[in-house]
């Protein structure tokens, strides 16, 4: 009597002989590890995820003053010396960062 197999292929499942099996074995072999980024699946807690920033009416106005002059911004928001936070523009075009921190408000 001939044995028969059932593999997954395509989705589904089929009837399979010798060649199949074969096959199927060497694939499974060889897809049976894959690299996984696993930095992209890091659970935030809640608080990282609801913390908000916002700037003083010095640093939004030379926040805009920079961008009418030099196009496009990025922020970036850091810690300074554990008393509050600084905020940093770096202006995409040049890769020039500018510090607009208003310590006089902490």
């Amino acid at each position: 009597m001939k044995e028969t197999w059932i593999i997954p292929k395509y989705g589904k499942m089929f009837k399979a002989n010798r060649w199949d099996l074969i096959k199927y074995k060497i694939k499974r072999f060889f897809t049976k590890y894959k690299l996984v980024n696993t930095r992209k699946f890091i659970i935030q807690p809640r608080e990282a995820m609801s913390r908000q920033f916002t700037m003083t009416e010095k640093e939004k106005a030379l926040a805009d003053k920079i961008y009418k002059e030099k196009g496009t911004i990025q922020y970036t928001f850091y810690p300074c010396a554990g008393i509050g936070w600084g905020v940093k523009l770096t202006v995409l075009k040049t890769k020039e960062e500018i510090d607009i921190t208003d310590v006089e408000n902490w």
